[in-house]
């Protein structure tokens, strides 16, 4: 299993951080009005 999963890191690593911070990036207003207001209430 260890074996599979650190010959996957390297193709997960270049293509997949990146669009996880563009989501993040993109949905980070969003969130951070989404929190505020569960936080308030």
């Amino acid at each position: 299993m260890s074996q599979a999963t650190s010959s996957l890191t390297p193709i997960m690593d270049p293509y997949g951080i990146p669009q996880v911070v563009k989501v993040l990036d993109s949905k980070s207003e969003k969130f951070q009005k989404l929190v505020r207001y569960s936080f308030s209430h």
